[in-house]
């Protein structure tokens, strides 16, 4: 079946369809760095386990202990 704006160069929209642009190579992702520098770890009150940052409060991995987004 042809389209009619190709029906008079006789190319058919399935052979246009199977034309795709070429993709560029593929690159390796470099490792995301998740590490903090030293100075600013912050140790959980409850159990002194070093703690991460989730949204605005600060959580233990260890024993759930979670700050407050504020402080208060």
């Amino acid at each position: 079946m042809t389209c009619c704006c190709y029906r008079a160069a006789g190319v058919s929209c399935d052979a246009m369809a199977d034309a795709s642009p070429p993709r560029p190579p593929v690159r390796p992702i470099s490792p995301l760095k998740v590490t903090q520098p030293a100075e600013d770890k912050v140790l959980c009150e409850r159990c002194g386990a070093e703690m991460y940052r989730m949204h605005a409060v600060w959580r233990c991995p260890a024993c759930g202990f979670k700050t407050d987004c504020c402080g208060w």
